[in-house]
């Protein structure tokens, strides 16, 4: 099955989730070295959750570049506040602290 998607609507939930997120301060790339690092940042993974959050919504039949932006902002709070919660560290990552 071929899904057919305004891509604008992609880049404006994008877009809105790295603006979001860089005026709540979270940091733009995650901690060196990138591979090992757990540190929540606006690239990685708010980014791609917004792009996935707004592919969900959009296959719910809510579709439009309002959609688009108010789940960029969704997403970009979801990640400051609530992903911690939701997706804690791995024991061994707490002790470096």
């Amino acid at each position: 099955m071929i899904i057919h998607a305004n891509v604008f609507s992609y880049l404006i939930a994008l877009a809105a989730s790295l603006i979001v997120s860089v005026v709540l301060r979270l940091p733009l790339l995650p901690d060196k070295p990138m591979r090992n690092s757990w540190t929540i940042s606006a690239v990685f993974p708010t980014a791609l959750l917004s792009v996935g959050f707004y592919a969900m919504v959009s296959e719910l039949g809510y579709q439009g570049y309002v959609v688009a932006l108010i789940t960029g902002i969704i997403t970009a709070l979801f990640a400051k506040f609530i992903l911690e919660k939701v997706v804690p560290r791995p024991e061994g990552e707490e002790s470096h602290e």
